[in-house]
């Protein structure tokens, strides 16, 4: 999300010991969180919570959604959805906004153990070339430039516009321990009341389903199962000559663009294949994912549950913004 909402967002963080996510997810990290990386992942929250002139009759109860994750091109809707009401929002409020692209899948997203596509190692190595045009874009965005312009005054109404007052009024714990607070009220909070109904719910369900990936990492890169594999393909990737101990540590080595990441990123994905350690990360991600369907199963419902009936208004807004 534009640097503008990281900039915009504000929350109450009490932290309490938690998990950092490492690169890789390889080994477990001292925990480490910040307002400023916390309110970074908050930016989709503020995208998707501007106040716009669009009504919706009360819950029945009665409506029934379906129970299959969105589509990629659902997920596009919504965000589509929220870049229209952002920026209307901010026209409302005497702001400009410039709407922004979908931003490429996090490289840790992607492969969030071990690179095992060939195809893509061949083209990007170790993601170097996204993370630059990732950085490019940061550095050239037109929103956080347009911020940086306006007075002392204007910020802080703008980010009483977009956040409320005071950071209190919804309350969530993320799984990795971290209790957040937000506003209930200002334009993020009325949008979402708007688009999701039960404000609470939707803040709760958020917060807890983005932040799954980390504890589930964790738990799968300690796993007894995980370990002999990764000292497999460790021994594979030294008889390549390339003596390291996970790929966390091969990734580190090879930040810069060029042959050489290439070669080790076609290495890295060779072996995660022929010694099967990029199966066996996948089969523990996904157990430890059924598990943490059991222990969180209700959020992840009301997650799903709220957006898909959120698509229909998120369709009529981005359809009335092409006529």
């Amino acid at each position: 999300m534009a640097a503008l909402l990281g900039l915009l967002l504000r929350v109450l963080i009490r932290p309490r010991p938690s998990y950092a996510e490492t690169k890789g997810s390889m080994v477990p990290a001292k925990a480490r969180t910040s307002r400023l990386a916390l309110a970074l992942s908050m930016c989709v929250l503020g995208a998707l919570a501007l106040f716009v002139a669009v009504d919706r009759g009360p819950s029945t109860g009665a409506e029934t959604v379906s129970a299959q994750p969105l589509t990629s091109q659902e997920k596009s809707i919504l965000h589509r959805a929220e870049q229209i009401l952002l920026r209307a929002c901010m026209a409302d409020s005497g702001y400009t906004y410039v709407m922004v692209e979908e931003e490429p899948m996090s490289f840790l997203r992607r492969f969030p153990y071990v690179v095992d596509d060939l195809s893509w190692a061949r083209e990007h190595g170790f993601g170097n070339d996204v993370r630059e045009e990732v950085r490019v874009r940061a550095e050239n965005d037109p929103n956080k430039r347009y911020f940086s312009s306006l007075s002392a005054a204007d910020k802080a109404k703008a980010l009483a516009a977009v956040n409320g007052e005071r950071p209190v009024g919804l309350i969530a714990t993320s799984p990795a321990g971290v209790e957040i607070t937000r506003s209930d009220r200002g334009c993020t909070s009325q949008l979402e009341k708007k688009l999701y109904r039960e404000l609470q719910t939707w803040f709760r369900a958020k917060t807890v389903t983005d932040g799954l990936h980390v504890p589930r990492r964790q738990q799968v890169s300690v796993d007894p199962r995980f370990r002999t594999a990764l000292s497999d393909w460790a021994r594979c990737m030294a008889e390549r000559g390339y003596s390291f101990a996970d790929p966390a540590r091969v990734h580190e080595a090879f930040r810069v663009r060029g042959p050489e990441e290439i070669s080790a990123a076609i290495a890295e994905a060779t072996c995660a294949r022929s010694t099967g350690f990029a199966s066996v990360a996948r089969d523990l991600d996904a157990h430890y994912e059924a598990l943490q369907g059991q222990q969180y199963g209700r959020e992840i419902a009301d997650r799903l549950r709220l957006e898909r009936a959120a698509l229909p208004l998120a369709r009529a807004v981005v359809e009335s913004r092409s006529r």
